[in-house]
């Protein structure tokens, strides 16, 4: 998707991936990529569909993630997989609590683990969907990588009928096709890709104004050239100019108060008055996946490239090519229309729905007293991170469940934290590192015996030897009651 804001973070994705290797000839001519087959028709059968987002710091990633689950819902879509392709710790874990209120616990779910980061940490709404909903992940430390996914589930399926939905960076999809045989599949990855999808439906790509990058391409360019000149299945481009014109989430006031989705528009649009909207570039690639071009657009066939910077080039090919773009056709008015409808469709379906209830500064459970003379305050990065710096400062939180996820920061600064559960020292937890996390899942206990407890939080005496300081970041409390 195309962000607002955003900072852009890529390391040595050329030097990873390899992505331009044997793509250009000698005279500099590129070799495309052609398919000889007419082009699929998204509608007309059930959408096998995999989910590939990155769901983190945009929401209409969630607003589209509801949306396949509204088409499975009416027996339109089978969502496969979700794999998450943002750095953003908790992307996957909040695409799984939203599978799991929408009645769907069990579909596998990834996140990329390479070295590549091309996103912000992207707090906004996948944080507190993270916390405040049932999840089996932490955070994204606790799931699988996103490419072992992609191979287990692409070789189960029958071959030509899988559907690619890529809302996000191209980072997943480059190491799935420099994937090697593996005990799923005796393939590699682009045979493994040329066997088993019929269609890529991704949000990239500017093909109205060339001399400008859109955001997934510029965020990671050398993924995005190897896509584009090396997938063997076709790919259906729902460019900028696309989603940009379509505005949606305004009717997420009639979905159900409890439901993730309306809550990460809610935090994301900060807008109380129910005339908040977003931009849909997302959403527009489910639409097509999903059910075709219908009035909705036409398209142009042909070849694409991918410049260093993220730009594209686009030569119309009617015949051969492997790459299209969608073009405007109805009434934006209508698309929307028929996007909102889909997205606020999706119903929750957890009948055994777990309890659980976030703590954070401003529940006022959580009892907080120095040392020193020193009180715990409020990180001014985050403002619901509370920090001290003192050894011997505490927090005390007294509960009744059967588990808790305690989530902090962690950084070159910070020191090392005694958990104590009922009186009992549980654990030290060295909340030093050397690369800064503004969030992540510090210690967790999840089979506790039903009933009264008590969680205290010391800052220990000790520290690292490489820490420049005692500073601890406690970000929130997850109650399993």
């Amino acid at each position: 998707m195309k962000k607002k804001n955003f900072v852009m973070m890529v390391i040595g994705t050329a030097a990873v991936f390899g992505m331009t290797a044997g793509t250009v000839s000698a005279q500099g001519q590129s070799s495309y990529v052609q398919y000889e087959h007419a082009w699929p028709e998204p509608g007309q059968e059930v959408a096998n569909i995999i989910y590939d987002t990155d769901l983190a710091a945009d929401v209409d990633d969630a607003g589209a993630l509801a949306m396949l689950h509204a088409y499975a819902d009416q027996g339109k879509a089978n969502l496969l997989a979700v794999v998450a392709d943002s750095s953003c710790l908790y992307s996957v874990s909040c695409a799984e609590a939203i599978n799991t209120y929408y009645g769907r616990p069990d579909i596998p779910v990834g996140t990329y683990k390479g070295d590549s980061e091309v996103a912000p940490e992207g707090y906004t709404y996948c944080k507190p969907v993270t916390m405040k909903y049932q999840t089996t992940l932490r955070d994204g430390n606790d799931a699988r990588d996103a490419v072992d996914i992609y191979r287990e589930v692409l070789a189960s399926q029958p071959d030509g009928s899988v559907t690619i939905v890529s809302v996000g960076f191209l980072t997943n999809l480059t190491e799935l096709l420099n994937s090697q045989p593996d005990e799923y599949s005796d393939l590699n990855g682009i045979e493994l890709v040329r066997q088993k999808v019929k269609l890529v439906s991704c949000m990239g790509g500017n093909f109205q104004d060339f001399d400008s990058a859109e955001y997934n391409f510029m965020c990671d360019p050398a993924a995005a050239q190897l896509m584009v000149n090396k997938c063997p299945a076709p790919i259906m481009f729902s460019g900028s100019e696309i989603g940009i014109n379509l505005d949606t989430g305004e009717r997420r006031y009639e979905m159900a108060q409890d439901d993730p989705v309306r809550l990460s528009y809610d935090l994301y649009l900060s807008d109380d008055t129910g005339l908040g909207t977003r931009w849909s570039w997302d959403l527009s690639a489910v639409l097509y996946a999903v059910e075709g071009l219908q009035d909705y657009w036409s398209m142009e066939r042909g070849d694409v490239s991918v410049l260093e910077d993220g730009k594209d080039t686009f030569e119309k090919n009617e015949k051969t090519g492997a790459r299209a773009f969608l073009v405007a056709k109805a009434d934006v008015t209508q698309v929307e229309a028929r996007l909102n409808e889909i997205m606020i469709s999706a119903k929750k379906n957890n009948p055994n729905e777990e309890k659980v209830v976030c703590i954070e500064d401003k529940n006022g459970r959580i009892m907080r007293y120095g040392a020193n003379g020193e009180t715990w305050g409020v990180w001014k990065n985050d403002q619901l991170v509370n920090y001290a710096g003192q050894p011997g400062a505490y927090m005390t939180l007294d509960f009744e469940g059967v588990g808790f996820d305690l989530y902090g920061g962690v950084d070159a600064d910070q020191g090392m934290l005694s958990v104590q559960l009922d009186g009992q020292e549980v654990s030290v937890i060295d909340t030093y590192a050397e690369k800064r996390v503004g969030s992540k899942c510090l210690y967790s206990a999840r089979e506790l015996e039903p009933g009264k407890h008590t969680l205290k939080l010391v800052i220990s005496e000790e520290k690292n030897t490489n820490s420049t300081d005692s500073i601890v970041r406690i970000d929130a409390i997850k109650l399993y009651e």
